[in-house]
């Protein structure tokens, strides 16, 4: 089978899908991505595809890319990705959410190496807490994905990769300063020799942060801290175990809503508090895999446990637990001929989740323990027709502990035409199960659960084409369409001031269409530009909250000779958006104004293995909201050194 492996890349070399593989490819990495990416996408399938065999709209980021525009937290890169909006409560390290074409936050699966880092009890990640140190690329996989990853994957899949070592030893170590007493850190070590790879890294960030009330003086700060460990062990070509673990210590500070009694001036607002938030997530992964001729064997565990802690005035207020274990097998099967060569995977998995909140005394109401199991099944066939059309029909089965047994599928298509053009589509059906705290979380005074939930199910397709523009430019459009039955909303009691969640009757709307393009005009000059319409309604006829119609990014990169640095000018725009507002004792709606945030980013080599790096951030001090009543941060500058060895 590997002979038919390489006979079958051979053929490609030269054909339509091959050039539109390596011109796909985002940045200035575009020029080597066949000796580099070699055209993988990891997160669209269940087994590694090339970009030209993906039927699914995908974006992918490179670590020069996050390099070149000095970004240091993942969501600031997902803010210039089509499809996705960006929420943050305010400075940085405050809650941030991700929606993926009018999904909810928590309708995004997000990996970190093959962990699935959401949280066991909100399904959510809060970006907040995510460090771009050390990241090689990430992956944004759009539309309904739960044939692939279960629950949550309704939006699409984020997969974040890191860096391995190469053979030898490889060395890192960064330090930057700025505005609100802002310090970060990085250092790392990679090597492998031929047998062992290994990577240990440790990341900090701390900043005194900026008030997220527009009342008051006191600064929200936040810290982090993270490490993370790999290793790798390849016995044999066909035999290898990996393993890795990443640890994240956060602290938060923010500011509460006014609902005191009687109600003053700042009545539903975000007003000045002493509120912190303490949390520690640790993920763990132990994979093995054995090729036996044309079968490939795939044995993994994983697990995601997380604890945050909430304190009002220094004193505990509430806090919740939750832990993930995940056992899975899969095997493939290589076959065909090199004209129509094909696979197929069959996958097992097994998950428990368990979940606990906590009050501030032993005999709190609150303190429950609750668990879910889950069993899954799920199989996969993939083909490449002579035609080059590629295939890929799926289907899944959940079998749950606390809800109704679902079954997912869905169908991908791609097709190169000529030399510069391919044509892709896809369609699936996709769940999301209520998550831990709005079955059972409980806040008291501010959050009643509600265990009458039904999980939320999911129906999309999106249509698309790729384009190569010359030799070193590209465009992709993209138009989708998905419906949600059962959505989940918040609500909210204005007699007791309390949140709750119930389930929406009918089908709530989502469609848009996306654009993306990239074009260098010189060896040392690259163009970016990207931008999303979304409609996104509920089934009562109101636009979803936080998703803004129009967003936009571009950015232009000029490389210095001589490989000396580069600077980068960015441009993130964001629409009108409606959001909800609790002053007039009920939650009415208020629409946000649109924004334009700017970065300037530029970087210098002393040496060849030293350098300058400097930024600006809202370049242009937009005094803005993201949500309502929450105020962020203004124009701020960064500077620091980085090294290599």
């Amino acid at each position: 089978m590997k002979n038919l492996e390489v006979g079958f890349e051979a053929r490609m070399c030269g054909s339509a899908a091959a050039f539109l593989t390596v011109c796909w490819i985002n940045g200035a990495q575009a020029q080597v991505a066949a000796t580099s990416l070699e055209g993988v996408v990891i997160s669209g399938s269940r087994t590694e595809a090339t970009w030209a065999d993906t039927g699914s709209a995908i974006t992918i980021i490179t670590a020069q890319e996050l390099e070149q525009r000095q970004i240091r937290f993942v969501s600031e890169a997902l803010r210039e990705v089509p499809g996705i909006a960006v929420s943050r409560l305010g400075p940085v390290g405050t809650n941030t959410q991700v929606r993926i074409r009018g999904a909810e936050a928590n309708h995004t699966v997000v990996m970190i190496d093959g962990i699935k880092i959401n949280d066991p009890f909100t399904s959510e990640v809060d970006f907040a807490h995510l460090l771009a140190a050390q990241i090689d690329r990430i992956e944004i996989l759009r539309g309904p994905q739960s044939v692939l990853y279960g629950s949550e994957a309704i939006g699409g899949v984020i997969s974040i990769f890191t860096k391995r070592g190469a053979p030898g030893v490889q060395g890192e170590a960064a330090a930057e300063g700025g505005s609100f007493s802002t310090f970060s850190g990085m250092a790392a070590v990679r090597g492998a020799t031929q047998t062992v790879n290994y990577a240990l890294s440790a990341s900090g960030f701390t900043s005194d942060g900026t008030n997220v009330s527009r009342f008051g003086s006191e600064d929200d700060g936040y810290r982090n801290r993270t490490l993370y460990a790999s290793a790798g062990w390849t016995p044999a070509s066909a035999a290898s175990l990996d393993a890795s673990l990443r640890y994240r210590d956060s602290r938060s500070m923010f500011d509460p809503q006014d609902f005191g009694f009687p109600p003053g001036p700042t009545f539903g607002l975000i007003v000045d508090g002493d509120r912190r938030t303490e949390g520690e997530q640790l993920d763990a992964k132990l994979r093995g895999r054995l090729t036996a001729g044309a079968l490939e064997h795939q044995l993994g565990f994983a697990r995601t446990q997380t604890e945050e802690d909430t304190f009002a005035d220094g004193v505990f207020s509430n806090g919740f637990e939750g832990k993930r274990d995940w056992f899975d097998y899969q095997g493939t099967w290589r076959f065909g001929t090199p004209n129509v060569p094909q696979a197929l995977t069959l996958a097992a998995e097994y998950e428990r989740l368990q979940f606990e909140s906590k009050g501030p005394t032993p005999a709190s109401a609150q303190n429950q323990m609750h668990e879910n199991d889950k069993t899954a099944f799920a199989a996969e066939y993939r083909v490449r027709l002579p035609s080059l059309t590629a295939l890929t029909l799926s289907a899944r089965r959940d079998n749950h502990q606390l809800f109704e047994d679902a079954t997912t599928y869905r169908i991908t298509a791609a097709q190169p035409l000529g030399q510069r053009l391919k044509l892709r589509a896809s369609y699936g059906t996709g769940i999301a199960n209520p998550t831990f705290f709005e079955l059972f979380g409980f806040i008291a005074g501010s959050f009643e659960p509600n265990p009458a939930l039904k999980p939320e199910e999911s129906r999309g397709f999106d249509v698309g084409a790729d384009f190569a523009i010359a030799e070193s430019g590209r465009l992709s459009i993209t138009y989708f369409d998905a419906n949600l039955e059962n959505e989940i909303i918040g609500t909210f009691d204005s007699a007791t001031f309390r949140s709750s969640v119930a389930n929406l009757s009918g089908k709530s709307k989502r469609s848009g269409f996306e654009a993306e393009a990239q074009y260098s005009p010189g060896a040392n000059l690259t163009v970016w530009f990207a931008y999303t319409y979304t409609d996104a309604k509920q089934s009562d006829g109101q636009l979803e909250v936080r998703r803004p119609r129009h967003v936009g990014s571009a950015a232009i990169t000029y490389a210095l000779p001589s490989a000396a640095g580069a600077i980068t000018l960015a441009v993130d725009y964001n629409g009108q958006q409606q959001d909800l507002d609790f002053r007039s004792f009920t939650s009415a709606r208020v629409t946000l104004r649109d924004y334009t945030l700017v970065r300037l980013a530029g970087q210098y080599a002393i040496t060849r293995n030293v350098s300058l790096t400097a930024r600006v951030e809202n370049l242009l001090d937009q005094d803005y909201e993201e949500v309502f009543s929450y105020r962020p941060s203004g124009r701020a500058y960064y500077a620091g050194v980085q090294a290599r060895f």
